[in-house]
């Protein structure tokens, strides 16, 4: 089996699967330092997402004179999913992902020829930053700053009444042990045309959305139709969590938050009143921008990798 797509960056990355502790395996690639490299960055990605959709923007960060380390994560891409179902995203809560990342960053980042002398960089998007506030709050240390596009501080369950019955229906089911059932909407196979449908909650570029469904089309192995009642539980558990008073307070780094002025997904407005209230985190928003600005058309994708120049130092 292929086990990552073939690529337009130049310098071909290393894949390697790393066994955790409790067994399941995740796949990595890594672009490690070279003569002259300017820092590590560590990507982690976000829901149903898969290293083979961050090609550009790793290939971005190479020019820039970075070493990149990707994984995908638990239940995603091609690491092993929990359940036989693999279309099915599932999570028993979210510390998994903290120390998935832990034992990534542990055990592979920090082998880098350079790694002692470099510093370390968290990227993640959605909830990969989500992933990344955690991972930042139980394992402090190794990382020198980190910027989170379009975090997963609130999941987008409307407003008011609908909001409440919405959280609520997710922990009744999670409570009668229906947690590996799809949600409703979930569910979907993958098609073209369905996938098409997605567009205007993540990117405005045609092209760029649609190289995500070549990819698919190319790698079906890679597609996740949806969340479960167990992973929108865990995710709500989660994000109770990193909105405890104090949890923030813990992380120390400097911590820059990109937000997505058009984000149907996540509630931007969320993110910019938790993350604004600490000195070491700043917040910035690319207006009219949807939700996957990595991907975005120029207008706004070139608008983050200034936020990112500035933050990391430039090119």
């Amino acid at each position: 089996m292929n086990w990552v797509i073939e690529t337009k960056i130049e310098r071909p990355g290393q894949i390697e699967f790393l066994a955790v502790k409790d067994g399941t395996r995740l796949r990595t690639v890594s672009w490690p330092s070279e003569e002259g490299c300017r820092g590590i960055i560590v990507l982690v990605n976000g829901h149903r997402e898969y290293i083979e959709k961050y090609f550009e923007f790793i290939s971005d960060f190479l020019k820039r004179g970075f070493a990149v380390y990707a994984l995908d994560n638990r239940g995603q891409g091609m690491s092993d999913r929990p359940l036989p179902d693999r279309t099915k995203s599932y999570i028993k809560n979210f510390d998994y992902f903290s120390n998935d990342l832990n034992e990534y960053v542990t055990k592979i980042v920090m082998n880098d020829p350079r790694a002692k002398e470099l510093p370390l960089y968290l990227v993640g998007h959605s909830m990969g930053g989500h992933i990344c506030l955690r991972y930042l709050h139980d394992f402090p240390g190794y990382v020198s700053k980190a910027f989170l596009i379009s975090p997963m501080i609130e999941m987008n369950f409307g407003e008011g009444i609908v909001k409440s019955l919405l959280q609520g229906l997710v922990r009744f089911s999670c409570r009668m042990g229906l947690g590996k059932m799809f949600a409703p909407g979930q569910g979907h196979f993958f098609t073209k045309e369905s996938s098409v449908l997605r567009q205007r909650l993540l990117t405005h570029d045609n092209k760029r959305y649609l190289e995500e469904t070549d990819i698919l089309e190319s790698l079906p192995d890679l597609y996740v139709g949806g969340a479960t009642y167990g992973w929108l539980g865990a995710a709500l558990d989660s994000i109770e969590k990193i909105n405890e008073d104090g949890f923030l307070e813990q992380i120390n780094i400097p911590v820059m938050a990109a937000l997505a002025g058009d984000d149907k997904l996540v509630v931007s407005q969320s993110a910019q009143r938790l993350l604004s209230c600490h000195e070491n985190m700043d917040v910035v928003t690319i207006k009219n921008s949807r939700h996957e600005i990595y991907r975005e058309s120029d207008e706004y994708r070139n608008q983050l990798w200034q936020k990112i120049d500035g933050f990391l130092g430039g090119k």
